[in-house]
């Protein structure tokens, strides 16, 4: 997949582009049905597959939302969208100027002057521009004279309810990561690399791999089961996530006890995929109660092993 990171650069227009636009952030179950259909329609006519998007989304820029995070970084969005066939992903910085920007304006210069696409595909809630005008109808109007194919795609509903961010974030953030997965269409992941810790685990006879976070949205505190890959392979394990309050420390970590693996990770940038909550996270009197907490998370993990692959996208 090719990324251009502003209209300007895109060069010659994509061949018979099919196109959508959006903010995708998370490619959740409801971006990825309509990403491919975007993939299958131009592979069907022989064309080229388009994404245009903005980073960082609407919402932050304009101080919306209440949960102020993103479900992935831009490389993991990038990456996701990837997989599902993307041949062209335009980035544009979105900006307070971007948004007051006449949608006539915008669908000349940037969608008909640069990208001249054969197919517009957009989903149920799209707006853009101005007090979001360029809506669905907006596109058809302007479009369709011209020849060029508009739709509008359904939303994907699980539990009687549109897929959306908002639903997604509430429920990585109450630790509800089984229920995010449902939406997400896969497990729940952080990307991060794998730094040196205070070594505890390894003292009380369970190493960890602590990961920084480059993932904003994490779960809410608590031990859960996971799933760790990296370019070195890929082990299941048990993860907590939180203020480790046995040891009254004031900052977040993540720390993952991998299964099967001898040796370290350190330096190493590793995707850490949330499979289920386990329990919350609680203040021990002692280590030995805390060492025998995290025996009995080991084994209830274990127990499980294969853990199962993640929702289907």
């Amino acid at each position: 997949m090719r990324i251009v990171y502003d209209h300007r650069e895109i060069g010659a227009p994509p061949r018979d582009a099919v196109m959508t636009i959006g903010t995708f952030d998370g490619v959740h179950l409801g971006h990825q049905r309509l990403v491919g259909e975007v993939v299958r329609r131009a592979r069907e006519t022989g064309g080229e597959s388009v994404v245009y998007s903005f980073y960082p989304p609407p919402w932050r820029v304009l101080g919306r939302g209440r949960h102020p995070y993103l479900i992935t970084t831009f490389e993991d969005k990038a990456s996701l969208l990837s997989a599902l066939g993307v041949d062209l992903l335009v980035t544009e910085e979105f900006t307070p100027e971007v948004q007051a920007q006449d949608p006539g304006a915008f669908a000349r210069d940037v969608i008909e002057g640069r990208l001249r696409p054969r197919a517009i595909v957009v989903g149920y809630d799209f707006g853009f521009g101005r007090d979001r005008s360029g809506d669905f109808a907006f596109l058809d109007r302007f479009f369709r004279p011209a020849g060029t194919s508009v739709s509008q795609f359904p939303p994907v509903l699980v539990g009687g309810e549109p897929v959306s961010c908002s639903r997604i974030r509430e429920a990585v953030v109450g630790g509800r990561v089984a229920d995010a997965a449902r939406l997400l269409g896969r497990w729940h992941f952080l990307s991060g690399a794998v730094v040196r810790g205070r070594g505890r685990g390894r003292t009380i006879g369970f190493p960890t791999a602590n990961i920084q976070p480059r993932t904003e949205l994490l779960p809410g505190p608590g031990v859960f089961a996971v799933r760790l890959t990296c370019d070195r392979g890929e082990w299941d394990g048990v993860a907590n996530v939180g203020l480790r309050p046995t040891f009254a420390e004031r900052e977040v970590s993540v720390e993952a006890h991998l299964f099967g693996f001898d040796g370290d990770l350190y330096g190493e940038t590793v995707r850490l995929h949330f499979v289920d909550r386990v329990r919350d996270e609680v203040r021990f009197p002692d280590v030995e109660a805390l060492k025998a907490q995290i025996r009995r998370d080991v084994e209830a993990v274990r127990s499980r092993l294969p853990l199962p692959p993640g929702p289907p996208g």
